[in-house]
């Protein structure tokens, strides 16, 4: 089970899973595989230059190569891990929040309910728009102000997703299998008897979910007064 379905209540619905771009992870890499580059080039340089030189009965051009390898170690566990983090982080949009997922053991989540987000800011430089990657800044209601999300993929698709759900929860089915309510709320053509039905089988599904305990008593009230409003 992935670690993202321990996170869900009963009843909610994932509707997006994003990620950063793999450009951030190739040029990470690239950058540490550079690097290694230059230490396995610097460790051999010195031991030529300076193998006839003695310290600790170990020559320094020797000495200077074995450092150099250790940290090119380093560097390359450093490369192992860049790809662990960006496997694991990701940024969720289900019916009911957006949850921020990040950390390979140490799991770090936070999450902002789609009622308290009060806009989407996307940031694309040109060559994010050549990769289609780019900056979300997710402004809310809450003590913390806003979330950011660095260079995600698919930018445009994320924040639609998230734009659609907080539509969705606003209309009073945050919990709900759209499908039939959106077929309601949006079917100006169709018949009294028709839309009534509708009506009903939505409140039907409000009170199971009511009675799972997935909805307050005021959440409940506050759902069926919005779609009798609407009938």
């Amino acid at each position: 089970m992935a670690y993202i379905d321990d996170l869900l209540a009963r009843g909610e619905r994932i509707r997006y899973i994003g990620r950063q771009h793999s450009f951030v992870l190739v040029s990470n890499i690239v950058t540490e595989m550079l690097l290694i580059g230059l230490l396995i080039a610097a460790g051999i340089v010195s031991r030529a230059a300076f193998e006839q030189r003695i310290v600790a009965g170990q020559p320094i051009g020797f000495l200077i190569m074995t450092a150099c390898a250790i940290i090119s170690i380093l560097v390359l566990v450093s490369a192992v891990l860049d790809f662990y983090r960006w496997n694991n982080e990701q940024y969720v949009v289900t019916d009911h929040r957006v949850i921020q997922i990040r950390g390979i053991l140490n799991k770090s989540v936070s999450d902002s309910s789609l009622e308290k987000i009060n806009d989407v800011t996307l940031n694309q430089s040109w060559l994010g728009r050549i990769f289609d990657f780019g900056d979300l800044e997710v402004i809310t209601g809450s003590d913390i102000g806003a979330n950011y999300m660095r260079k995600i993929a698919h930018p445009i698709e994320f924040k639609k997703a998230m734009i659609e759900a907080k539509q969705h929860y606003s209309r009073g089915f945050g919990y709900l299998d759209p499908q039939p309510v959106a077929a309601y709320v949006g079917a100006e053509t169709e018949q009294p008897t028709q839309r009534s039905h509708s009506v009903e089988d939505a409140l039907k599904s409000l009170a199971e979910l009511r009675d799972l305990g997935l909805l307050s008593a005021d959440e409940f009230e506050k759902k069926r007064q919005d779609l009798l409003s609407r009938s």
